[in-house]
Parts: structure tokens; C-alpha cells; sequence
């Protein structure tokens, strides 16, 4: 999992695959024209989703409640 993009979903514990994991993946995919992006794994940390992906948003401003955990 080294040198993967990781995200932190604010306050998704509860919520399932709700509105930020949606937009996170809506932006990763925007570039991708040969491939897709897909999760990598993801966990909870307490309330916080954490997902490690295999595309990184390349300079977008991430949506509120979605930090970039490198």
C-alpha cells in the first residue's frame, strides 16, 4: 500500500458509501481515459473512513470533509 494516495473521509462512520466517498471517486475518475480507479482498501478510523486508492487527484481542491493523509 506505500506510495498509494490515502483519503480521509470526515465523519462517514454510520453513513455507508454516502456523498464524500461518491465525490472522491467523481474526481479521481475525471483524468483517468485508459483505466479506472478503484479502492485499494479502506477502514474506519473512529468515525473517519479511510480509503487508499490507486489515483490521486492530481491538484483539485478536495471537497470539504475529504483530506489527502499521504
Amino acid at each position: 500500500m506505500k506510495n498509494r494516495p490515502t483519503y480521509r473521509l470526515i465523519n462517514q462512520k454510520g453513513k455507508g458509501y454516502d456523498a464524500l466517498y461518491k465525490r472522491l471517486f467523481q474526481i479521481l475518475e475525471r483524468d483517468c481515459i485508459f483505466t479506472e480507479c478503484f479502492e485499494e482498501d479502506s477502514w474506519f478510523d473512529g468515525n473517519d473512513m479511510i480509503v487508499v486508492t490507486t489515483w490521486d487527484e492530481q491538484g483539485y481542491n478536495l471537497p470539504k470533509g475529504i483530506v489527502r493523509i499521504d
